[in-house]
């Protein structure tokens, strides 16, 4: 009889540590957690609770071997436990195995159909991989099941930014603010949406609320710089690009966005310095020589510009902005037949730059091709009529702008005075 008990006492002792090591791992402990909760695993090695516990834990101190071995385990003991398959796409996702993550995250919800967190984790997969359409159904599904849940707003959010459809980022924001108040990434975000509606003024203020909450983000200094820009305030708006880059002295985008601000208030060695240091943070990157050609081209020096743009375009040769702006610059040099050329190849490629029939038309204006010209023009206007009205004041059109087949294509339209 006492032998009974005293395994009776044995057995309680043993489930208590499983609790402690649970409830360690609630407070953060994780190298307690694991100590216990191994230490419990050496009397019931088959305990998927216990192998879920561990794995957990030496996930959260990074020694990522032992917690795959582990979940490994766990699965070939209970192939069937969604919780597991989660827990382990975590891992995977973490460790960039994006693939996989997202088959074991699927499964889960195969197991387990109402598991919002598996939603979650699964649209922020799917967004990785650039299926971001799919990540936006998944946070549904997941605030279909929760609809509090403050991280699918939050992570929605940032997806709608990243398609595009700044609306409905702005809405998922609020939302998300409403269950999270004075979150910092979620004002950052409302901002970046705002501004995607071009509503900069009200981005700024919540680009401002979020540095307020947490000022050491050199996202959040960045994107604050890009609105003040758009508003024309160019000195708070270089302050918060060399306060991004305190914080981030690798920050590449921050770098070339300064560069181009100082282009456009004509401190140019400025620029060409800070896109420099763009290119020694990344040397393979078409952008750098692109827009050193831009401010080489505001400072008249067109050789130099166009040795840039054909630099730009080794490394990136499919690049259609390159091409035009090296079509530009040839057409400035008078080398019109080689600008043409540019102009040309990009129409080979795509029919959706309409700016190409427009350079184009510029180009067999000042060959003096009257007939070609209003065609190209045509061409151009059929996608944006606003090309006409660029004509009226574009000087390559000086010469064949009385013509009558010119004045045709313009109809009423009067040069401004």
């Amino acid at each position: 009889m006492e032998d009974e008990f005293d395994e009776y006492l044995d057995e309680e002792d043993e489930s208590g540590k499983l609790e402690l090591a649970q409830a360690a791992l609630d407070r953060g402990e994780d190298e307690t957690a694991l100590d216990l909760a191994e230490e419990y695993l050496e009397s019931n090695p088959l305990d998927i609770e216990a192998l879920n516990l561990c794995a957990v834990a030496a996930a959260n101190l990074g020694d990522d071997a032992k917690a795959l071995a582990l979940y490994r385990n766990a699965l070939r003991l209970d192939p069937k436990n969604g919780a597991i398959h989660h827990n382990y796409g975590v891992l995977l996702e973490r460790m960039g195995d994006l693939e996989l993550a997202l088959k074991h995250f699927s499964r889960s919800l195969e197991l387990q159909p109402d598991f919002p967190e598996a939603y979650i984790n699964l649209g922020n997969t799917l967004d990785e991989l650039g299926r971001t359409d799919e990540a936006v159904s998944m946070y549904d599904e997941a605030l279909r099941r929760l609809p509090d849940s403050s991280d699918a707003y939050y992570n929605k959010g940032y997806a709608l930014n990243r398609l595009g459809r700044y609306q409905e980022a702005v809405a998922s924001f609020q939302q998300a603010l409403e269950h999270n108040p004075g979150d910092a990434a979620c004002l950052n975000g409302l901002g970046y949406a705002l501004a995607g509606e071009g509503r900069d003024q009200e981005a700024v203020e919540h680009y401002r609320r979020a540095i307020a909450r947490d000022a050491k983000v050199a996202t959040y200094h960045y994107n604050l710089a890009l609105s003040l820009a758009h508003l024309d305030e160019t000195e708070p708006a270089l302050a918060e690009y060399r306060l991004a880059l305190e914080l981030d002295p690798e920050f590449f985008e921050a770098w070339v966005e300064l560069a181009n601000l100082l282009g456009d208030l004509e401190r140019f060695d400025e620029g060409l310095e800070a896109l420099g240091t763009a290119d020694r943070i990344d040397p393979a990157s078409p952008e750098t020589p692109f827009y050193r050609a831009i401010l080489l081209e505001k400072e008249g020096r067109l050789e130099e510009a166009l040795k840039e743009l054909e630099e730009s375009l080794r490394r990136d040769p499919e690049s259609v902005y390159t091409l035009n702006n090296k079509g530009n610059v040839l057409m400035d040099l008078g080398r019109l037949d080689e600008a043409l050329a540019c102009f040309d190849a990009i129409l080979l490629r795509t029919s959706g730059y309409p700016l190409a029939h427009y350079n184009r038309a510029c180009v067999l204006a000042r060959m003096g091709k009257v007939r070609e010209t209003v065609q190209e023009l045509s061409l151009a206007a059929a996608d944006d009529g606003r090309f006409l009205d660029d004509a009226l004041e574009d000087p390559d059109f000086a010469e064949i702008r009385l013509t009558p087949s010119f004045r045709r294509l313009l109809g009423g339209r009067k040069a401004l005075s």
